[in-house]
């Protein structure tokens, strides 16, 4: 059966998602929160601004819009606080808690509006409509977030029905809580079917940012980790170095053994480029035989030697297609992409100039 089969697929996907590291269950939650965010801060918009129409139902209790005027309009306030801190800082553990502040911001206005109203005993109605916005921000949050969010709304009820003396309140507990529990279940099944789609979408990633030929990452990996001539992977910790190397005489080995040759001498490159180099560290073909590696916490003194093992390594090579060398240049990040990447060719230009088959770092 369909059902079955769906069931296992969640508990599949749970289970993954549960032997992810700590890393990686962040980066995925990141990723969740910044695919879903704008539709939920939509939504979240427009059900807030919604409920000030609601003025009119409350003139029809009460006869008059006047003690319900400022707790409805008191949404706006929350609406303000809202945009101003999401404003300044976009990090997704902020936005999924300025989501949960403004939903518990209209729970709020709702509540003091129904302490001002002569018959609250439509409270229960409202209550439970508010399991939808907990239902869209499950779309960004954790499934944890939604377990301590169910719990807190189920004290705002306690606390509010202090004041409001809900006619149904014993009611409205009923009904709330297999609410909050499905909501968690519903999370459990958005996040698990979300994982699928998360996969998928870096699989895609990767292939966009790998090289066919050489299995290395190509130019738009610098898409991702440049931006304004700045590298911003946080993950490349300084010091930062970076290196651009090519194959000396690459036209002739092409011109003399072939094109397929050529393509297999680059393969076999690459392959020794990712054995050489560590697991943070970028390698990068960057066109034809030129293929650029940034170091991550890394010296340039260091860089310099890695790089030296590689091309030692290169030149006294028994199984490669070829007998090749490389020349390598090196420079330490300036801060500025650009100008480093300038500073590197430059020492690659110095390495072919005077030989071949040497490395040379530029200092600054």
């Amino acid at each position: 059966m369909r059902v079955i089969s769906s069931v296992r697929l969640i508990a599949s996907l749970l289970k993954d998602l549960k032997a992810m590291s700590t890393k990686e269950r962040a980066e995925f939650y990141q990723a969740k929160c910044e695919y879903y965010q704008g539709i939920v801060e939509l939504s979240l918009l427009v059900a807030c601004l919604t409920t000030i129409f609601f003025i009119y139902s409350d003139y029809m209790i009460n006869g008059s819009i006047i003690p319900t005027l400022i707790p409805r309009l008191s949404i706006l306030a929350f609406i303000a606080i809202f945009f101003g801190v999401t404003h300044k800082n976009s990090n997704s553990r902020v936005m999924v808690f300025m989501d949960f502040f403004l939903g518990h911001g209209m729970v709020i206005a709702a509540s003091w509006t129904a302490y001002n109203l002569v018959d609250n005993s439509n409270s229960i109605t409202g209550i439970i409509i508010v399991n939808l916005l907990w239902l869209v921000i499950g779309f960004v949050s954790t499934p944890t977030d939604t377990i301590i969010n169910g719990v807190v709304f189920i004290v705002e009820i306690f606390i509010t029905n202090l004041f409001n003396h809900y006619t149904n309140y014993e009611l409205i507990l009923a009904l709330e809580i297999p609410c909050i529990i499905g909501i968690m279940l519903v999370h459990y099944i958005l996040t698990a079917f979300y994982l699928d789609h998360y996969r998928v979408s870096k699989q895609l990633e990767q292939a966009m940012m790998t090289d066919p030929l050489t299995q290395v990452y190509n130019r738009h990996l610098l898409e991702k980790i440049v931006s304004d001539d700045v590298i911003t992977d946080a993950s490349l910790t300084e010091p930062i170095a970076v290196a651009m190397l090519d194959i000396d005489d690459f036209k002739k080995i092409n011109d003399e053994n072939g094109h397929y040759t050529g393509d297999v001498t680059l393969f076999y490159l690459g392959q020794k480029l990712t054995k050489h180099m560590r697991k943070d560290d970028y390698v990068i073909r960057y066109g034809g035989e030129e293929f650029v590696i940034i170091f991550r916490d890394c010296d340039i003194d260091t860089a310099t030697s890695r790089m030296e093992e590689l091309r030692s390594d290169i030149e006294r090579s028994k199984d490669s297609p070829i007998p090749f060398t490389i020349s390598i240049g090196i420079s330490s990040y300036t801060g500025n992409y650009t100008d480093t990447l300038k500073n590197v060719d430059k020492a690659l230009y110095d390495a072919k100039n005077s030989g071949k088959n040497k490395v040379v770092a530029k200092f600054e």
